[in-house]
């Protein structure tokens, strides 16, 4: 067991977040340039102390960078985890068989366990409840903001915890400067320790006054002065090594929380979480480093570029319309250079004031600038998103199936980072706020097949448009492939064409479109429906016969006409 007095846990919280401060530093020049000029709203790590509400982006003048970078996390939350779709599926992991031994229900022995009615029930109420969760919670308003960290600075953090008054999920995303981290031997960040600011009034709310009272006596005087001034904290959470699962306390969970005081040094309180509430997302990590980069970082070069020439241009344009003029000392203050202004002079070559510069051009033009604009927004995936838009301004008429082709092409290219997000981003939030739920008795009992399986966790399906479209590529080219090369054998050999079940393929082609689920027939309707077809085809086939057989009884009883080979044989003709 921890056998360190409080102070002595303060120290080394303080100690620890110095040796994380000095890891952090090397990046902390880059993450700034990337604020000031591509997120300059968030303000940089130097401006910590500075007066919040101040203007920023006073030295951006190209805007292209912003735009695309709140294009793409706007994008991505968008086509993956929007409020308004079903976006994850429950599911069980791997192909686990429902046990042959199992006392059961001996009719499943040997098939999945997520085809047992109770398993399919039970998954779909977790989703409920995982659905309801994340609708009470901040999470869709604040997600674009953690994907646009993640796109920019290249390392995004949030904090998941529980309003347990409220009954709902908090989710906060510091500052990068307020936070300092650390991975373990797999390369996940578990150990996160956060830097900023509590007001006396929220410290109060969070531990109460006696507590804040004991570690400062002059806190409930400064207190009821200004409750609004604000005091700097520590939240040390990191994983636990010596620790008493069988006892119920803070200090005997899996992941500590220890919260500091930095003046008057103190601590202020040890606990802890049964699971980690940090979750941590780099959008790429070079493998001897501890921060993301970015797309940010990335296109960083052409940034200055766009900037500059905006800045010049800006000038040379504001000199071509206001350029400096030279005149006569004698008309100083007498020239009226506004809208029907007059200027009255004796000798108009001699005294008409004249531009200094006649002969001013833009330094670059616009072709050049539209260049680097475009290689700012290709980082950014600018095309994937405005896709359908930029066909449309270009008046090119697409079709489904290429449309279908060009998302799956752009969603290739976003594969590796979509990857990345979903399981070191989305991966750990769905966890936490699953055991948030879990521990609040929202989530419906685990039946007993699930528990004697063994299965301890559940995996993520994502279901957005673009998880989706880099597996619909794939499907549809395999496809399209296989038609067209089953047609070129067909028409050699008709009957192979016996082999394809053509239902199933219908029903793959029309889910690979996004065609709606609800518009298709089911088995038993199709069924039904062909039956009445038949079932009409034979009866005109009836009627048609029956036709047939009236008019061959018509010709019964008539005389064979003369000349006939009929008559002939009758020997009518003799």
């Amino acid at each position: 067991m921890d056998d360190r007095t409080d102070k002595q846990k303060a120290e080394d919280v303080v100690r620890m977040l110095g040796h994380l401060a000095a890891i952090r530093r090397p990046y902390e020049a880059m993450v700034d340039e990337i604020i000031k000029y591509i997120n300059h709203s968030r303000r940089t790590i130097k401006e910590k102390d500075t007066t919040k509400g101040l203007q920023t982006g006073k030295d951006v003048y190209d805007g292209t960078a912003i735009s695309a970078a709140n294009l793409l996390a706007d994008g991505i939350h968008g086509y993956m985890c929007s409020q308004s779709m079903h976006w994850f599926d429950f599911v069980l992991p791997g192909k686990i068989n429902y046990p042959r031994t199992s006392p059961y229900m001996r009719g499943w022995a040997g098939k999945r366990l997520d085809e047992y009615p109770d398993v399919k029930e039970w998954l779909n109420d977790c989703e409920e409840v995982q659905y309801d969760a994340f609708n009470r919670s901040n999470f869709y308003t604040i997600n674009p903001a953690y994907i646009k960290e993640g796109a920019t600075v290249g390392t995004a953090t949030y904090f998941i915890e529980e309003d347990a008054g409220a009954g709902r999920i908090v989710f906060t995303l510091p500052h990068f400067r307020e936070c300092y981290i650390a991975e373990n031997q797999y390369g996940m960040v578990d150990t996160v320790y956060r830097v900023y600011k509590l007001t006396l009034r929220q410290m109060v709310q969070k531990w109460g006054m006696d507590k804040m009272e004991e570690l400062d006596r002059g806190f409930k005087r400064a207190y009821g002065s200004n409750p609004y001034v604000e005091r700097e904290v520590i939240h040390a959470v990191y994983p636990r090594t010596d620790f008493d699962f069988t006892r119920m306390n803070g200090v005997n969970r899996p992941i500590a929380s220890l919260w500091v005081m930095r003046s008057p040094q103190s601590l202020i309180e040890d606990a802890g979480y049964y699971d980690p509430p940090t979750v941590t997302w780099r959008w790429r990590k070079n493998s001897d480093e501890l921060c993301g980069r970015s797309p940010g970082w990335d296109v960083y070069v052409d940034v200055m570029t766009a900037n500059q020439q905006g800045r010049s241009n800006l000038i040379a344009g504001q000199k071509m319309v206001e350029g400096p003029m030279v005149g006569p000392a004698d008309l100083r203050g007498q020239v009226m250079t506004g809208p029907n202004g007059w200027t009255w002079v004796e000798n108009m070559e001699k005294q008409m004031p004249r531009p200094l510069n006649d002969n001013i051009v833009l330094p670059y033009a616009k072709d050049s600038q539209d260049r680097t604009d475009a290689n700012i927004k290709q980082h950014f995936h600018v095309d994937f998103f405005l896709m359908l838009y930029q066909a449309a301004f270009k008046q090119v008429q697409l079709t489904a199936t290429q449309v279908i082709g060009m998302q799956g092409e752009q969603a290739a290219v976003l594969g590796t980072r979509i990857g990345n997000f979903q399981s070191e981003g989305l991966d750990p939030t769905m966890d936490r706020v699953f055991n948030i739920e879990q521990r609040a008795g929202r989530m419906p009992e685990v039946p007993d097949i699930i528990m004697e399986s063994g299965i301890d966790r559940l995996e993520i399906d994502y279901l957005g448009p673009l998880a989706q479209a880099q597996k619909r590529l794939f499907r549809v080219q395999s496809m399209k492939a296989g038609l067209e090369m089953a047609g070129g054998v067909a028409a050699v050999i008709p009957e192979s064409l016996d082999v394809i079940d053509g239902d199933n393929t219908m029903k793959e082609a029309l889910e690979l479109s996004g065609f709606p689920p609800s518009c298709i027939r089911n088995d038993d309707a199709v069924q039904s429906l062909r039956a009445t077809r038949a079932q009409a085809a034979q009866q005109q086939v009836d009627i048609n016969n029956a036709i047939s057989a009236g008019k061959a009884m018509e010709g019964v009883g008539k005389k064979p006409e003369a000349g006939s080979p009929l008559s002939a044989m009758m020997g009518e003709g003799e």
